[in-house]
């Protein structure tokens, strides 16, 4: 059998088509045929349309004469005009300014829609059963909603498991690598042949054992550890918990329970209302039995023994945490496919019911659920390359991503909150210290600051899009579009980020009194809240000018507009809540005689009158369906005919004037576009700082530009930037002239991380000096303040080396690059000059004289900051012979003395008696040769020299004249001052 409508293949029983809606039978041969039933759902119903469920009435269905909703389309939309019911029935509307929503109805050629079916009066016979049974118990334990509820408990727990298996296979890698490490050590060819060779024995956790701890702790329940040994001495601890956020495996559980409740819900027709709520319950109770059942049966345990000694370990997840989460999860999954079931039961799937759903809905709803939509789905994509981007650096891809399971979505919901002027708190409550991270506090510490602020900019552009897409459906559907609207999707955002901080980004770990965690700052949610109010703000005031000046983006914000909801889905709707839509005041004025008729329905139908109108009487409303407006979009809605030069919003349909609106007075609007517009001036103010301190102002950036200045021979701008803390006479080596040589100076400098600690900044840096990469680290302070508000980075540990020069003493300078440098630019002590250098490479030498010549030595900075060279010297042919002559002069001074002995000569007579001696002279028979001039020490040794005495001496009363020689060597010492050469004689006796 095929539908007369649409053609498609249907049910021989069914009444009304799957696919379209259209009534298979007249509705008068339907009447005939089938009475009309009191409970929500059929027993045998087998069809999957959602239309065929309105068929089975609900209980306000089967009352005669119950006041219906008003006949006004409400949210998300009235397509075609819904069949008036008698007038007698009719419950009198109260004005209301809701408006019908501005689409156009789908489809374009009007069909038969289906006409719920109400009785004008019970059957006679008694019904005892209906006074004896609870409807809701009632349709709860039927088998269809049993089954409903068998599904998503079974499908739930599948795929959470399925997750989980996933997720152990991180664990089974870690073990195998583990193994591999300790079979590469000589003697351990592998740690079950280790034991078991020495006699020991072992147990390690199985394959079921893994999965239920990876599944514990994906739904984020408790883990406890309990320890034990005995044998060297007798312990145990019991005080050690961990809690990771929700996983994979949980997203799963809830996943897979909506799924199997939303597949058989919409096949058997369950209601949302209460029996969906209480299934609910009952899926989440059961979930979370089965699961610590299986936690409490299937602990991690692990042990060993050697003789009287052993140890055991075991991670248990049966606790209170674990039913909870699991409930939570399960419960929430299971109730959202009952809603989906009743509220967009057009779909094959509880994944296109969600789509569809979230496409239908109006108001702060949908702009909520549009900004959870799409700020997951950019965060998603940049957690993902984020993890895989620091496994690939850490050399493991792999492990990266056998992680995904445990870190999703905790890692974008992190990302996200770091991004959008949020943190990460880390507290250690046994230290009572904690500290949190946010983007501004990590910029100039961290060296991957620039892709958080990347992320920002990401952010700020979806959050840009959220809006104009809110403007675009603000302008074609204007009943939302006010400003007293605007506190409800923040307070829902709010609300939200207060359940991810604990179910989604918490991680705790417990041992006695301490605790360790890592979470979203608790304060986020109202960061989170003022960007869902900018959303808003930037809507109703920024969003409609940039629309309409930009026509040609017409077709990215159109998705933002609310979809048509068919006419089918409303009457199920409709039909499950007869309540559905209508405002509160209307509500609560049916709500009376809807409970009075279900009471008087409860009796004997021969006692019961027929009632003839409701109570209160009122008169109907003359118009009970708003005319839909037209508006832009073509025949099948939302999809505008053309973005036009100055859309303008459709015109609202006529609707019966509720409660006056009064418009913001100018003051008002004044007031909120100037709010708006320093509000969006603080934001580019928070870019433009963010960008600077995390570039120009960044303890990086003057890392950056330190090394790069010392690559460049900028020595100048190097000493600027950090003070190399050394005497001004001492800095010559410090100047751009020492690093004019070729390869003079590092190259390839980098910064590669920066961390802080205790208020000081490490910056590790590397560079490369005669091809060869060297290591270093820059220690960084702040120190006040730049234009007021950026940091003031100073480096305190700047990189200046120390080189220890042995020079000779007859060098009275040093060339180091060429540049000439004097004792008075080291630090000299005796022989040794201290010189200050920048890392490079240098070439020092003693200066040449007309004395000496130096030779060259290459020299290259180390990572230490201490090093010791000597440079060499050779004696010219000049310093020979003005030594030679300096000796022989300082020989012919000696030969004047009139002594016996000349103080400090190299030669002497000696005599017993000085009064029997006189008239000594001296001279000079044979001047030494020098035989070597040590330079290193500033002496020099001589061949022999003959010295002639002449004297008289007294024999009795008559003096005679007498003489001697003596041979000496003039060994001593010299010194080069200004250019003249002065020598000492050694004081020890060369004289005979």
């Amino acid at each position: 059998m095929s539908c007369p409508n649409c053609g498609k293949p249907t049910d021989k029983e069914s009444r009304f088509c799957g696919f379209c809606g259209s009534p298979l039978t007249p509705p008068q041969a339907a009447e005939a045929a089938e009475p009309a039933t009191s409970d929500a759902a059929p027993a045998d119903t087998t069809q999957e349309a959602p239309t065929e469920a309105i068929t089975s009435a609900p209980v306000t269905a089967s009352t005669p004469a119950t006041p219906t909703a008003p006949t006004t389309p409400t949210a998300p939309a009235a397509s075609a005009p819904v069949p008036d019911a008698p007038a007698a029935s009719a419950a009198p509307v109260a004005p209301q300014n809701q408006p019908t929503q501005q689409f156009q109805t789908a489809p374009a050629a009007p069909q038969e829609q289906p006409t719920q079916q109400f009785p004008t009066a019970a059957p006679a016979a008694p019904a005892p059963q209906q006074t004896a049974t609870n409807p809701t118990v009632a349709a709860l334990t039927k088998p269809e909603s049993i089954a409903t509820m068998g599904a998503g408990l079974g499908i739930g727990l599948a795929a959470a498991l399925v997750l989980a298996l996933l997720g152990s296979i991180a664990f089974f890698f870690a073990g195998d690598n583990l193994e591999g490490t300790l079979s590469d050590i000589p003697g351990m060819s592998s740690v079950s042949n280790m034991l078991t060779d020495s006699g020991g024995d072992y147990n390690t956790p199985n394959i079921l054992q893994i999965v239920i701890t990876v599944l514990v702790m994906g739904i984020s329940g408790s883990l406890n550890m309990t320890t034990g040994a005995s044998g060297f001495s007798d312990y145990s601890d019991d005080g050690t918990h961990l809690c990771l956020p929700v996983g994979l495996p949980g997203i799963a559980l809830m996943l897979g329970a909506a799924f199997g409740i939303y597949m058989l819900a919409r096949k058997h027709a369950v209601h949302f209302k209460w029996t969906g709520v209480i299934g609910s319950g009952i899926v989440g109770l059961l979930s979370g039995l089965v699961i610590v059942v299986l936690a409490a049966a299937l602990p991690l345990s692990a042990g060993g023994s050697y003789g009287p000694f052993s140890a055991s370990v075991s991670l248990s997840g049966a606790s209170f945490r674990t039913f909870f989460m699991a409930f939570v999860l399960a419960g929430l999954g299971a109730l959202a496919g009952y809603a989906l079931a009743q509220y967009a039961p057009d779909s094959g799937n509880v994944f296109t019911a969600g789509w569809r759903w979230a496409h239908r809905v109006r108001g702060f709803v949908r702009t909520f659920v549009e900004a959870v939509a799409m700020y997951g789905a950019l965060f998603l994509v940049l957690g993902l390359i984020a993890l895989i981007a620091v496994a690939a650096s850490a050399g493991n891809v792999l492990a990266g991503v056998l992680l995904i399971p445990l870190l999703l979505p905790a890692l974008p919901f992190i990302l996200h909150s770091m991004a959008s002027l949020g943190g990460i708190s880390a507290a250690f409550s046994g230290s009572g210290s904690g500290i949190t991270f946010t983007l501004f506090k990590l910029t100039g510490h961290f060296q991957y600051a620039w892709a958080l602020w990347l992320c920002f900019v990401l952010f700020v552009v979806a959050t840009l899009y959220i809006a104009l897409r809110a403007s675009a459906r603000n302008m074609y559907d204007q009943y939302y579009a006010k400003w007293e609207n605007t506190w409800k999707a923040p307070v829902a955002m709010m609300a939200f980020w207060l359940v991810v901080e604990f179910a989604f980004t918490s991680f705790a770990a417990y041992y006695d009194s301490y605790k360790v965690s890592l979470t979203v700052p608790l304060w986020y949610c109202f960061v989170a809240g003022i960007w869902m109010f900018a959303v808003e703000a930037l809507a109703l005031s920024f969003g409609p000018t940039v629309i309409t000046s930009l026509p040609g983006l017409w077709r990215m914000f159109v998705g933002g507009t609310v979809q048509q909801t068919p006419q089918n889905v409303v009457d199920y709707v409709k039909a499950c809540d007869p309540q559905f839509g209508m405002p509160k005041a209307v509500r609560t004025a049916t709500a009376v005689p809807t409970v009075q008729m279900q009471q008087t329905m409860a009796q004997p139908a021969s006692t019961q009158p027929a009632p003839t109108k409701p109570a209160p009487a009122q008169p109907a409303p003359t118009q009970t369906v708003a005319p839909t407006a037209p508006v832009a979009p073509a025949a099948s809605a939302p999809q505008p005919i053309a973005a036009p030069a100055s859309p303008t919003p459709a015109p609202v349909a006529p609707a019966a004037p509720a409660v006056e609106q009064k418009p913001l007075s100018p003051k008002a609007k004044k007031t909120i576009m100037i709010g708006g517009i320093v509000a969006i001036a603080i934001i580019a103010l928070g870019i433009i700082y963010g960008v600077l301190s995390s570039t120009v102002f960044s303890a990086k950036s003057v890392a950056e530009s330190y090394v790069s200045a010392l690559a460049g021979g900028d020595y100048d701008k190097a000493s600027s930037i950090a003070d190399p803390q050394i005497g001004k006479d001492q800095r010559k080596l410090l100047s751009n002239s020492v690093a004019k040589v070729d390869s003079a100076t590092i190259s390839n400098p980098h910064v590669d991380s920066v961390k802080t600690s205790n208020g000081t900044t490490t910056v590790a840096v590397s560079y490369t000096l005669d091809g060869t990469t060297i290591n270093e680290t820059l220690s960084l302070n702040k120190s006040g303040t730049r234009f007021l508000i950026f940091p003031n980075w100073q480096i305190t540990t700047p990189l200046v080396k120390s080189v220890n020069v042995t020079v000779p003493d007859c060098a009275e300078a040093l060339t180091v690059n060429k540049v000439a440098v004097t004792a008075k630019n080291a630090e000299k002590n005796g022989n040794v000059w201290r010189l200050r250098l920048y890392p490079g490479m240098y070439s020092i030498a003693a200066k040449s004289t007309d004395y000496i010549s130096g030779e060259s030595t290459t020299f290259r900075t180390d990572k230490q900051n201490e090093s010791t060279i000597e440079v060499t010297v050779k004696a010219t042919s000049k310093l020979e012979s003005d030594l030679e002559g300096a000796l022989n002069a300082k020989l012919d001074k000696c030969a004047e003395s009139t002594k016996s002995s000349p103080a400090s000569c190299p030669f002497g007579y000696s005599i017993y008696d000085d009064d029997e001696y006189r008239n000594f002279a001296w001279s000079i028979s044979k001047y030494p040769e020098i035989n070597d001039i040590d330079l290193e020490n500033g002496s020099f040794t001589t061949k022999s020299g003959k010295a002639k005495l002449t004297y008289e001496w007294q024999i009795g009363d008559e003096w005679k004249p007498s003489d001697t020689s003596d041979t000496f060597y003039a060994n001593g010492s010299f010194a080069i001052k200004d250019g003249k050469v002065t020598i000492t004689f050694d004081d020890d006796g060369y004289y005979y």
